[in-house]
C-alpha cells in the first residue's frame, strides 16, 4: 500500500511538474525559431544590440532592489518590536496588520493615490517604491521568525552590552536567515510583477517598468516578444531556484509560529 501511494504521488508530482514547466520550455524553444530556421539574433538585439529593452530591464531591477532594501529595514525593525518588545496595544496592532495583509491590492490603490498626490510623488519612481516598502507581509513573517529566538539569548546579549544594532546584526538576523531570504524573495517578486501600481500612479510611459511596458506596447515581431518574456522571467527564476530551501523554511516557520 505504501509503495502504491508513493508511486501515485510520484506520478502526480511529475505530471504537475510537466504542466508547470511545459509553457516555459515552449516559449524558450520558439524564441530561437524564425521562418528561416534557428537564430540567436533576437537575443543579441534584446540583450546587447539595442538599449530599448535592456535599459528598461535594469530600471525595473533597480526599482525592485530599492523596494527590497526598504521593506527589509521596515520589516526587521517592526518584526523585532512585535516579537520581543512589550508595549500597549501590541496585540491590537498585530491584528490590524494581519487584516491589512489579506486586503486586496485594489483596495489600497485609491488611498495611496491620494497620499502620493498630496506629497507630489505621482509620476515618479517613488510612487512605486514607497507604498511597496510598507507592505505588511514582511513584518508578519519576521515577527514569527524572531519569536523562535529564545528570550534568554537576547537577555544575555543585552547584559554583555549589545545595543539594538549589534543585537540584530550579530544574533537575530544570522539566526533567522530563512525568514530574511523569504521576505527578500517575496518582496522582489511583488515589485517585479507589479501591474496596477504603475498604471495608477505613473503617466509617463517611459517610466513604466518592464512588466507593464511589454504588455502595453509589445514588440511587433512575435519572436522578439518571446525573447523579452524570457528576459523578464530570468531574475525571479534564478532567485527561486537558488534560494528555494530558504523560501520554504521561511514560509513554514511563519505558519508554525
Amino acid at each position: 500500500m505504501r509503495t502504491k501511494t508513493s508511486l501515485g504521488g510520484n506520478i502526480f508530482a511529475w505530471i504537475f511538474a510537466f504542466i508547470s514547466i511545459a509553457p516555459f520550455v515552449y516559449v524558450l524553444a520558439l524564441s530561437f525559431l524564425t521562418p528561416k530556421g534557428v537564430t540567436f539574433g533576437y537575443y543579441y538585439d534584446v540583450f546587447l544590440g539595442t538599449s530599448q529593452y535592456l535599459l528598461r530591464f535594469w530600471k525595473s531591477l533597480l526599482i525592485c532592489l530599492a523596494i527590497v532594501a526598504g521593506q527589509l529595514i521596515v520589516s526587521v525593525l517592526a518584526g523585532y518590536g512585535f516579537a520581543k518588545c512589550d508595549f500597549p496595544g501590541k496585540n491590537v496592532l498585530l491584528f490590524v496588520l494581519m487584516i491589512l495583509m489579506v486586503l486586496p491590492l485594489q483596495v489600497t490603490l485609491a488611498p495611496n493615490y491620494i497620499m502620493l498626490d498630496k506629497l507630489g510623488l505621482l509620476d515618479t519612481y517613488s510612487a512605486l517604491i514607497l507604498p511597496s516598502i510598507f507592505i505588511p507581509l514582511g513584518t508578519f513573517i519576521l515577527t514569527q521568525s524572531f519569536k523562535s529566538v529564545s528570550d534568554d539569548i537576547i537577555d544575555a546579549a543585552k547584559l554583555d552590552g549589545c545595543g539594538l544594532f549589534r543585537l540584530l546584526t550579530k544574533i537575530l538576523l544570522p539566526m533567522n536567515t530563512s525568514g530574511l531570504v523569504c521576505v527578500t524573495l517575496l518582496s522582489f517578486l511583488d515589485g517585479w510583477n507589479m501591474v496596477e501600481q504603475p498604471i495608477a500612479y505613473i503617466k509617463d510611459f517611459l517610466r513604466y517598468p518592464i512588466s507593464v511596458a511589454l504588455a502595453y506596447v509589445p514588440p511587433a515581431d512575435s519572436t522578439l516578444q518571446l525573447v523579452c518574456c524570457i528576459m523578464v522571467v530570468l531574475p525571479p527564476l534564478f532567485l527561486f531556484t537558488y534560494f528555494n530551501r530558504e523560501l520554504v523554511e521561511g514560509i513554514v516557520l511563519a505558519e508554525v509560529k
